[in-house]
């Protein structure tokens, strides 16, 4: 049975589904999991249908969030599906649009089965890091298909570099009966290690490219990738292996096949080449998901393989490097500091609202910071050509103290009449503006990180923040502290260390407050125009070594560059030792 309810709540979805068991007589007590699939693109029944049939070997508690986020109204309509309709378990699909999209982790919270491991599947768009995802942090598995991104192997990259221990994909399982069958036959008399394995398959194909480097790690070999050849099977995934020994080459090939049906591999043995067909039909979505609920212990040699496959940042410098040095701009005076730099950021959003009807701006706390802001709005009035473009505008922050909203620690709160009254009865909608979440949210530091993450990658940063040479942000604004820190990465300390997730929380700060957020260095490193607003004798130092080698380490100031610019706006004070 299937009942459809609209403009309604997650508490409202979850009594209905209550009366719809009592009513058919099911019970959740044979439910083994629950199954998160967030339908990030059009086709929202070819995962439910793979879901359906994974339930009858896994029965499952299978929770839809299919997203609207451009709607020009809020709200939630569901679907609850219960008996036959849910295969061996039962269905809630949610449709959510507007600002409800900001509050994923509470939309679900009421659905999830009691006492049961929770599995987060994303069939087409994966997040940069899909354990700092609010919806993946709760899980235990998380499920991505790079095939089915725009970039697959950019798409494997950021993967790999967000990895986390129960982190899986299905361009990884697609190769479980090819793996099965390549070391079955390594092991054929003479078990000899090959001298040589090529693959075959296409290059960009992320099966093809984990398939060779799963070689390549367990056999300590340099395996070539090639494309397939005149009447050789082409398509999607590992086309062949070949295999080179002492006495001969092992060849594992995959039938052209009829009208598309390629089931069978073609398998050459040394001294046998009469072509033994091996069943391995390709393997539906059904299957690989049945086959990624059967086991929710982690996939270790999934992770080794991906991090064999690409290299990963283990030095912060990297995010920096390879862009236009930074210039100064000495001023007379910390107002003049914060006219500037507001002067010239109303140009660089102009420009982006002119071209894309979009701009990003990260704001920064302080005192230079927040004079800024306050000259924002009245320079961006000037700067743009049509009011109206305000509307595309969006305000996230750099860092901010985790404490409660109304404190004035709260950046937020400095320039809440400053700058966000200003650009919200200019145009620009509340929605657009992104403050980071503070213990009355009741979130922890950490989940308040995740949710901030999660709203960087709906808004489109996912992609910038984890691909070099890429920006989302159009300006970023960054303070400066005497010991040279930026956001809230402090010099040598242990927090400055992750670059997997987008933001991080900050624990036992050495500036009060202890508590604190702040986004990370890939994150801030993906701006096209930065700014660093510094006034003060006390920060003429600092200022003077972040100006030296890029060092994120000893001096987190040094490892922010811009892509396009980087512009320190100086006092005469903070400019004295350069």
């Amino acid at each position: 049975m299937i009942t459809t309810l609209t403009d309604t709540t997650a508490s409202a979805v979850e009594k209905k589904m209550m009366e719809m068991r009592e009513t058919f007589g099911a019970t959740t007590i044979g439910r083994v999991l629950t199954l998160i699939i967030v339908a990030t693109g059009e086709d929202v029944d070819g995962p439910v249908e793979a879901a359906v049939h994974a339930s009858h070997e896994h029965p499952a508690r299978v929770i839809v969030v299919d997203t609207e986020p451009d709607a020009d109204s809020s709200g939630l309509d569901a679907e609850v599906r219960v008996g036959r309709d849910a295969g061996a378990g039962e269905i809630v699909i949610l449709r959510a649009r507007g600002e409800i999209l900001y509050s994923l982790d509470t939309l679900i919270m009421p659905l999830l089965l009691p006492d049961a491991p929770i599995v987060t599947w994303w069939p087409d768009g994966a997040p940069s890091s899909p354990v700092h995802d609010v919806l993946g942090s709760m899980s235990q598995r998380r499920i991505t298909d790079a095939a089915s991104c725009e970039d697959p192997l950019a798409t494997l990259k950021r993967l790999r570099r967000g990895y986390a221990s129960g982190d899986s994909d299905l361009a990884w399982s697609r190769l479980t009966n090819w793996r099965g069958l390549v070391a079955s036959v390594f092991e054929i008399p003479p078990a000899t290690t090959p001298s040589s394995i090529r693959v075959v398959g296409r290059q960009e194909d992320p099966s093809v490219v984990l398939m060779a480097a799963w070689l390549e790690q367990a056999l300590g070999l340099d395996v070539e990738i090639t494309a397939p050849g005149a009447g050789e099977a082409d398509g999607p995934g590992v086309l062949g292996v070949h295999l080179t020994r002492g006495d001969g080459t092992i060849s594992l090939v995959r039938t052209p096949g009829k009208n598309g049906d390629e089931d069978a591999i073609v398998m050459n043995l040394p001294g046998d080449e009469s072509g033994q067909h091996v069943t391995m039909p390709r393997r539906s979505l059904n299957e690989l998901l049945a086959e990624e609920l059967r086991r929710l212990d982690p996939d270790e040699v999934y992770g080794e393989v991906l991090a064999h496959a690409f290299s990963g940042i283990e030095d912060a410098a990297v995010y920096a490097g390879g862009k236009p040095d930074p210039q100064d701009r000495v001023l007379a005076d910390a107002d003049a500091v914060a006219e500037a730099a507001a002067e010239d950021a109303a140009g660089h959003l102009a420009a982006a609202l002119a071209e894309t009807g979009t701009a990003h701006l990260v704001v920064t706390g302080g005192s230079v910071g927040t004079r800024a802001a306050a000259a924002l709005p009245k320079a961006l009035q000037a700067a743009v050509k049509k009011p109206a473009d305000i509307e595309g505008l969006h305000v996230w922050w750099g860092d901010e103290r985790f404490v409660d909203p109304e404190s004035e620690d709260r950046n937020e709160r400095q320039v809440r009449e400053s700058l966000l009254v200003p650009l919200q009865e200019a145009g620009m909608p509340e929605k657009n503006v992104h403050p980071m979440p503070s213990p009355a949210d009741g979130v922890s530091r950490e989940e308040g990180a995740a949710w901030y993450g999660q709203q960087l990658d709906l808004a489109g940063g996912d992609q910038p923040f984890r691909t070099r040479g890429r920006a989302f942000f159009d300006v970023l604004w960054l303070g400066m502290g005497p010991d040279g820190h930026v956001a809230s990465l402090f010099p040598e300390h242990p927090d400055q260390r992750e670059t997997g997730a987008s933001a991080v929380g900050v624990d036992d700060s050495p500036k009060p407050p202890a508590e604190r957020i702040s986004l990370t260095w890939p994150v801030l490193n993906s701006a096209r125009h930065v700014g660093f607003l510094v006034a003060g004798k006390d920060k003429a130092e600092a200022a003077a070594r972040a100006h030296g080698q890029i060092d994120p380490w000893i001096t987190p100031a040094s490892a922010v560059r811009g892509l396009e610019s980087t512009v320190w706006y100086l006092d005469e004070a903070a400019a004295k030792d350069l």
